[in-house]
């Protein structure tokens, strides 16, 4: 705990809001307090290695450790309800309140409360009053805390009273199933469901759910109850299984458009199979061209010939088995709709829901299956795993509707169908639901919980163990057949040779890494953002509207304008409230939950919800694409205004389990050459030269092309790492061999760049495509639209159609082997793992490797021939949701081979282990920047990068128009000043400058600064009267940039903006630095922002030997011409680095006080 250091500063900022009681709004001064003890929390729990979902998870922690009082849990509960008090209540509670913060300060830091906060001690205590008890024989559920256990009961405290319960775990029927409970680990949070109360006020749950804010994937939980056994450790198994491309797979897919076109095209029964096959084909083109199962026409025949019989099958139920059954309403009936669980720790999407508001029908969920029945086929049973699935759905949809436990297996309620397609009858089949069930289902939820715990503590050895698991003995717990046993033994010694056969630096490696993940992916559902502005899956529910408000992290009162759904766009328009709060947490791309908002008590765990990515954002409106096509607008319509939030996926942290285990099936030279244990090799020098390029860069692409293994290129910011070298090495790889190459970055805009660059590589071949892209047109700039992968086989289909042939899947094979050029971003291609298995890529090239984490990456490169690498390790890393000591390795191992964090990048291990190794032939650094001017460069290279950095001005090469266009580097600014005021003169005169902000009173925590603000605008709009007067263009748009650490700031400047009534002006770019990395403007302002030294945290970004700060490096790095930046100099004087640059503009006369 750091917390002594900060004690003072606590205080102080208590006695600050207990002087401004008065005049304020009662209920901000709650949320002030609240805000306050929730920083306190955090600073107390920063280095556990518990993640915290929430401030009550925090407080019950934080009690239980220090043995402190919980009546702050009184101030938690009523701080939450603040709105549903009277002001005047609120009031006479208000310093008691206070008080007892102060009091929970001093308790847990060991510092009495100081003298002049005392002072407003009130000497009678005015609390809430406790809600008058009455026995009550029945609760539907309560969320508590676990404190202590003992032979036969736990004791909780419950998060809605300050109150700690005494619960019954084993007595008769009730719990009996939870025999995990003894190894959950205390101050864990629980769901007690369907509890029972006796006369002694002892507590006996039928359901026990642990960690129920960790949602998982219904299918997930399903399929570790197979009909050989039922198991935890087949979810373990199942993040690492790549998805099998099988022609069984292909007709589940294809099962699932049968459905949504049926019931899309119900009443006009306008379906056809050959259309829909054709379309089929389409939406999967690699999957049908690499699928070993359909390679023989005859093959594909059968496999054309099942499909069709689905097709039948689907059709038959849908026209006639739905009336039957009572879905008569086909407008009621929604494809793929999803739902969260906060209860049960649930998440979903279902095939198809029936819901009817307007009549007493009950719901119905379809989940339609293409497999085999189970066997022996008895006309109505059901696959262990699909009956699990269905009373998983139950339990999941139960919140939304509203649906009571008890109620859960009543059919007027609730109904759930499995749809085999594959039989030619009875393909509906249900099964009854009952209690014994839910809890075998709910305790095995929990045994995954458990072993994802032992897996995130970062014990090696605990991870391991949970691995040994991994075996038939485990697994196999129900009668099988001794035969189809050893053929599952068999395939299990497989699956885990690679880990089990590996050396124990490789095991550790992949044992310490596949921790690291797990931690982080229960950062993203759970935390609750102990860094500024980093929320969680859980932060959906967990956070109270107002806090989403105060955060920017929700749109709200959304209202359809324009609905599209049930058409291939899939789009909504809404129309957006006036509520000022500009575009800070939502940009184009992002992918978002959409739910019906009817009230500030609505959730997204109260509705359906909708999946979809915003396609544009104006003052006006939002335009969104739903990832799956609705049949109809029913349900829209039900409802009038909409909300939306960011949604957190599991996508990118499966992608990295299944990406370590890639790697551990590597070759043991490859897993080597990874780990640093053998040097990479150089074949024979190519010889390359081209008299327009430096003597720098010619001995870089030299070298690059002469590698054998890998080559690591260190380029600062705007030494030409994409303009120049990735370029003429792709020109020069295209034009004198047949190399396929896969161009790789982190951020769809790095690849934007990239698709520029090779466009102009290859400009001078008549290609018809220079590059396929593979991704998605959410994500992609409209000119390169054309060269997506399904845009490209759509030009392809079309040419053909008009010669009078057919695209088929020998047209799709010749384009992708004809192609050699691939261009993506890691996430999307660790997805599409039969192209890089069957399309062998001779060269892959990395661009922003730094921001890239060794997880994300190292699967591709142990199976690839070579690599080249570049990024800036003194830039921003990729974002990481754990704090510096938690990312830890602490193995001395691993610290060996340079790993002594997980969350610095590949690039930077072997840039370093390169040059520790004085491997000059497979590693250098680009030294001739020509982005920034020569006074702009000064510090950052000075500071950060020791002084190498020149201006490309200089070079002696340079062609004349080059060297005229790189003069600006070392021109003097000649502009003439507008008036005699300071802030025009230093404007008219000065590169780079500090405009130091005074002290704002009442600002502590404060995320949005009014007077820097302001001076932001003020500094706009004297750039343009300076740029008017001296008659030299300025576009302000194009050429500005604002750069700011918070939402809230950046919301606050841009609503400020709109004052200066400039055209367009939502388009000119504010934003944070990790959104700034990578880009450039003419001119950059940034607001600091922060006004008290703990939030300097949130400004720095220091590497591992503390000697840069990643974050401010990238911030000054972005300005051509002029860097502006605007702060509180007191304040973040308190970083070292921080004060040595207000040193350096001082002594440089760039400093102003205002």
């Amino acid at each position: 705990m750091k917390l002594r250091n900060s004690t003072d500063f606590f205080f102080s900022s208590l006695c600050e809001i207990a002087q401004k009681v008065e005049g304020t709004s009662i209920r901000l001064n709650y949320l002030r307090l609240k805000g306050l003890l929730d920083k306190v929390t955090k600073e107390i729990v920063r280095d556990e290695k518990i993640v915290f979902s929430n401030l009550f998870s925090r407080l019950a922690f934080i009690c239980s450790k220090y043995k402190v009082s919980t009546v702050i849990h009184e101030f938690r509960i009523v701080s939450n309800e603040i709105y549903r008090y009277d002001e005047r209540d609120l009031e006479s509670w208000f310093i008691t309140y206070w008080k007892d913060v102060n009091l929970f300060l001093s308790q847990v830091s060991g510092v009495p409360v100081p003298y002049v906060n005392t002072c407003f001690f009130s000497e009678v205590d005015c609390r809430k009053a406790s809600a008058t008890k009455y026995f009550d024989s029945y609760l539907e559920r309560v969320k508590v805390s676990l404190v202590n256990r003992d032979d036969n009961f736990i004791y909780c405290l419950r998060l809605d009273i300050n109150e700690v319960i005494k619960v019954k775990v084993h007595d008769g029927e009730m719990s009996t199933p939870f025999t995990s409970l003894p190894h959950f680990p205390l101050q864990s949070l629980l769901y007690l469901v369907h509890i029972h109360i006796d006369s002694n006020d002892v507590y006996y749950p039928s359901v026990i759910v642990l960690e129920p804010d960790y949602l998982i994937d219904v299918s997930a939980i399903a399929e570790c109850n197979q009909d050989f056994g039922l198991s935890p450790l087949l979810f373990l198994k199942s993040k690492m299984d790549a998805i099998p491309n099988t022609k069984h797979l292909l007709i589940g897919n294809f099962a699932n458009l049968v459905m949504d076109e049926v019931v899309n095209n119900f009443y006009n029964q306008g379906v056809n199979f050959d259309s829909l096959f054709q379309k089929h084909f389409e939406n999967y083109p690699f999957e049908h061209l690499f699928c070993r199962d359909i390679q023989s026409v005859e093959h594909f025949r059968e496999y054309q010939e099942a499909c069709q019989m689905h097709f039948r099958h689907i059709s038959k139920v849908v026209q006639e088995d739905f009336t039957y059954y009572g879905l008569r309403d086909i407008d009621n009936i929604a494809l793929e709709p999803s739902f969260l669980n906060n209860v049960f720790g649930l998440q979903g999407r279902l095939d198809l829901f029936y819901d009817n508001p307007n009549n007493d029908r009950s719901a119905v969920i379809i989940e339609l299956k293409s497999g085999s029945t189970a066997y022996p086929d008895y006309g109505t049973n059901i696959k262990d795993n699909h009956n699990t699935q269905l009373f998983l759905y139950y339990l999941m949809i139960s919140e939304s509707l509203g649906i009571s436990f008890k109620n859960i297996a009543n059919q007027q309620y609730i109904k759930g169908y499995i749809l085999y397609s594959k039989v030619s009858s009875n393909n509906l089949r249900s099964d009854h639901i009952n209690l014994e069930r839910v809890q075998e289902i709910c305790e095995l939820r929990n045994r995954i919980i458990l072993n994802e715990k032992m897996i995130q503590s970062g014990d090696l050895n605990k991870v391991s163990a949970v691995f040994r698991g991994l075996n038939v003995e485990s697994i196999v717990n129900k009668p099988t057949n001794d035969k189809f046993k050893n053929i599952l033994e068999k395939q299990y010694k497989a699956f885990v040779e690679p880990i089990y056969g590996a050396t124990i630096l490789q095991q550790a490696y992949f044992y310490s890494f596949y921790s690291f993940v797990a931690r982080e992916q229960n950062h993203s559902k759970l935390g609750d953002g102990r860094r500024e502005g980093v929320y969680s899956l859980a932060s959906l529910w967990n956070q109270t509207f107002h806090e989403k408000e105060d955060a920017y992290s929700i749109f709200y009162d959304l209202v359809i304008s324009q609905n599209e759904v049930d058409t291939d766009q899939k789009k909504i328009v809404f129309k957006r409230p006036l509520i000022g709060d500009g575009f800070a947490s939502f940009r184009v791309g992002d992918s978002c939950v959409l739910y019906p908002f009817e009230s500030t008590e609505d959730t997204a765990v109260k509705h359906r919800i909708f999946k979809v990515v915003i396609k544009s954002i104006t003052q006006e409106s939002i335009e969104v694409a739903l990832r799956y096509r609705q049949n109809n607008k029913a349900y829209f319509n039900r409802y009038q205004k909409w909300a939306l939030e960011k949604d957190f996926m599991d996508s990118g942290f499966n992608s990295m389990y299944r990406s370590l285990y890639e790697f551990m099936k590597g070759s043991s030279h490859k897993k080597d050459l990874l780990l640093g244990v053998e040097k990479p090799k150089q074949k024979t020098p190519y010889a390359f030269h081209k008299d327009y390029l430096s003597v720098e860069q010619n001995r870089i692409l030299t070298n690059i092309l002469s590698c054998d293994d890998y080559f690591i290129l260190n380029g600062p910011p705007g030494t030409g790492k994409t303009s120049h070298i990735i370029k003429e090495l792709i020109k020069e790889l295209y034009q004198n061999s047949r190399v396929n190459i896969l161009v790789l970055s982190y951020t769809n805009r790095a690849v934007d760049e990239l698709s520029s660059a090779v466009c102009e590589a290859l400009s001078d071949y008549d290609v018809e495509y220079p590059f396929i892209r593979i991704g998605s047109e959410h994500s992609c700039e409209v000119d390169y639209h054309k060269y997506l992968l399904k845009n490209t086989i759509a030009m392809k289909k079309e040419a053909l159609e008009l010669q009078g042939k057919t695209f088929s899947r020998k047209s799709l094979m010749h384009l992708v082997q004809a192609q050699r050029v691939f261009l993506s971003t890691v996430a999307t291609i660790n997805n599409q793992s039969d192209l890089l298995a069957m399309k062998k890529f001779d060269m892959i090239i990395i661009d922003e490797a730094s921001q890239i984490l060794e997880p994300q990456i190292v699967g591709i490169l142990a199976n690839c021939k070579r690599f080249v690498m570049i990024g800036d390790h003194k830039q921003l890393p990729a974002i990481v949701l754990q704090n510096d000591e938690l990312a830890k390795t602490n193995n001395t191992m691993l610290e060996g081979i340079g790993l002594y964090t997980h969350s610095n990048s590949l690039f930077e291990r072997l840039y370093n282990y390169c040059v520790k190794e004085r491997l000059d032939y497979a590693c250098d650094t680009l030294t001739f920047q020509g982005r920034m001017h020569k006074s702009i460069a000064e510090f950052p290279n000075e500071v950060f990068y020791d002084g190498i950095l020149k201006e490309a001005f200089e070079l002696s090469n340079l062609s004349q128009e080059a060297k005229g266009y790189l003069a600006r580097q070392v021109r003097m600014m000649d502009f003439k000043p507008c008036s005699a005021n300071a802030l025009d003169q230093l404007l008219a005169s000065k590169r780079m400058l500090f405009l130091d902000v005074e002290d704002q009173a009442g600002q502590s925590f404060a995320k949005a600064n009014e007077l820097e603000a302001d001076l932001v605008v003020e500094v706009i709009k004297r750039l343009i009267s300076l740029y008017d007067v001296n008659q030299r263009p300025l576009d302000v748009i194009k050429q500005i940039g604002v750069i700011a650490p918070f939402k809230n700031q950046i919301a606050l400047i841009r609503s400020k903006l709109e004052s200066l009534n400039i055209a367009n002006s939502n388009e000119l770019i504010v934003d944070t630095v990790e959104r700034f990395q990578g880009g450039q403007k003419d001119i950059i302002i940034y607001s600091l922002t922060v006004s008290d030294p703990y939030q300097l945290e949130s400004l720095v970004n220091l590497n591992e030997e503390q000697s840069v700060d990643r974050k401010l490096n990238v911030a000054l790095t972005r300005a051509k011409e002029q860097m502006i930046i605007v702060g509180n100099s007191k304040v973040v004087s308190e970083d070292p680095i921080y004060m040595q640059l207000i040193e350096y503009l001082i002594s440089n006369s760039s400093y102003q006080q205002l």
